[in-house]
């Protein structure tokens, strides 16, 4: 079964596409596929676009999400996933004022997207959280994150069970 979803979303995503870049995306090579290189062989694809942005996402490389962003905008799936990468850039940018420059986050909105950036900022955003010293402390489910900043740095420590399985830092 999975394979035959796997071939359906492959032919779906891959008129227009080369099939290395559906391969890689569908074998998880995400850092293979997010480059400016890239970025710059796709500028008029916004299918290919699309999947370079999420697999910059997928490992966190959000500082070439602008240079995507500009370019998705000439069809509805395009504009829908610019807005994705912009909720997650503004999320980063406001949590980044919020413990750089103590900004409050209570007048934002933004929808909720799966990505970490997002349960963090509506943790932080409603004071769901436990401060202590210069950390933020943010249960979500039975996953704990610490939020801190480090220099010019903001780190999100994700922990399971007591044990660090992720760290992340965004500037």
């Amino acid at each position: 079964m999975k394979k035959v979803i796997n071939v359906l979303i492959l032919l779906m995503m891959g008129v227009g596409l080369k099939a290395d870049l559906v391969g890689d995306y569908l074998n998880k090579k995400y850092k293979k596929i997010c480059t400016y290189s890239n970025i710059g062989k796709y500028k008029n694809n916004e299918k290919a676009l699309s999947i370079i942005g999420v697999a910059c996402v997928k490992i966190d490389s959000l500082y070439l999400l602008p240079y995507i962003v500009n370019k998705l905008k000439h069809t509805t799936y395009g504009r829908k996933n610019s807005i994705y990468f912009l909720t997650i850039l503004m999320e980063k940018k406001l949590l980044y004022s919020f413990l750089f420059d103590k900004l409050s986050l209570e007048s934002f909105s933004f929808p909720m997207t799966d990505y970490v950036l997002s349960k963090i900022f509506e943790a932080v955003k409603y004071g769901n959280y436990i401060k202590e010293g210069d950390t933020y402390l943010i249960r979500y489910d039975e996953i704990q994150y610490k939020l801190y900043k480090q220099e010019d740095k903001m780190y999100i420590d994700e922990y399971k069970e007591g044990k660090l399985i992720k760290r992340r830092w965004y500037r």
